[in-house]
């Protein structure tokens, strides 16, 4: 094992000793005493966040709180310890109680809209989370997630919008680059869209779906020369999406005149699991296809199209029960 991976299996032990020591100070300790292991137990409660052990931080935090009712900082991070352990109610009900005490404040509201949107309840954590941002234009969590549930809700020029200030601050932000994209892009303000992507671009951070994603803009502004990079792209840096190799057979046969090309991204499609009845459909429904018979021979194949045969004349180049002679 590496020195650099020693690190945190030490840190733990540690954590371990602390507590046993804790647990016999605990029980006689003064009250001066008392909020000096609440402290020491918010350390321990912050050290199991840091390697993401949710429950023991959990734990932690609310022998913390126990000891020390006032420590609100580990009532906040209790509440987060609790969203990411999947106890969603009661992390609500410790952000309620945070805003009992403190009404308005934006970080609360913030934990409470997230355990919200995270329980599934994406209209209470909607109203949530604007009630925190019309406390702070410029709170990173609020902005991005309130966007994240404003593009989800069908309002993606809203979402744009709101994300515009702080990528001013924030110009090279991987995550807010990315959704201000696909937040353009479905307000289908294309020009601005594709900039947005290409500033991701040269941070060099660009995964799987924003490659995709970006293919998918270039196609639509007649750019296929640009959109098969992104999907070469794509695939290379995720060789088994298979929507992308999908997407690379569709441009090369129909738009770039590659039958030999798309017959192969066809077939890498399949292998890596394509299984999109509908989009195979579509395909086959183009006026200009290339290698008709084979790409509806591979498709009927996996089961995505049926073949026309049951009439005289019918040919393999036909899904069933449309265009068969």
């Amino acid at each position: 094992m590496s020195p650099g991976r020693r690190r945190p299996a030490f840190t733990l032990v540690v954590i371990i000793a602390n507590i046993s020591i804790m647990i016999i100070a605990t029980a006689c300790a003064t009250v001066p005493d008392r909020k000096d292991l609440a402290l020491e137990w918010y350390g321990v409660g912050n050290a199991w966040l840091a390697v993401q052990k949710w429950a023991e931080a959990g734990k932690a935090f609310d022998r913390a709180i126990s000891l020390d009712p006032s420590l609100v900082a580990a009532s906040y991070n209790a509440a987060r310890a609790l969203v990411e352990a999947g106890s969603y109610d009661r992390a609500i009900g410790v952000a309620d109680e945070l805003l009992a005490r403190s009404p308005g404040n934006v970080r609360y509201l913030s934990i409470k809209a997230y355990a919200l949107w995270k329980s599934g309840q994406a209209q209470k954590a909607t109203e949530t989370y604007e009630l925190a941002y019309a406390q702070d234009h410029f709170a990173a969590d609020v902005v991005y997630n309130s966007s994240v549930l404003l593009l989800d809700s069908g309002k993606p020029a809203e979402a744009a919008d709101r994300l515009a200030p702080l990528l001013l601050s924030r110009p090279d932000d991987p995550e807010l680059l990315g959704l201000d994209a696909r937040a353009l892009a479905a307000a289908d303000r294309m020009p601005e869209a594709i900039a947005a992507w290409e500033t991701l671009k040269a941070t060099g951070r660009m995964d799987g779906g924003n490659w995709e994603l970006l293919a998918g803009l270039y196609i639509k502004s007649g750019s296929y020369a640009k959109a098969l990079e992104a999907l070469a792209e794509c695939v290379k840096a995720e060789p088994k999406r298979a929507t992308a190799w999908f997407a690379a057979a569709k441009v090369r046969l129909t738009l770039a005149d590659d039958g030999k090309g798309g017959l192969e991204a066809l077939s890498k499609a399949l292998e890596a699991g394509f299984a999109d009845k509908e989009q195979a459909a579509a395909l086959i429904s183009e006026a200009h296809l290339l290698e008709r018979v084979a790409v509806v021979k591979a498709l009927a194949a996996k089961g995505l199209v049926e073949v026309a045969g049951d009439r005289p004349g019918a040919s393999d180049m036909y899904p069933g029960g449309k265009g068969a002679l």
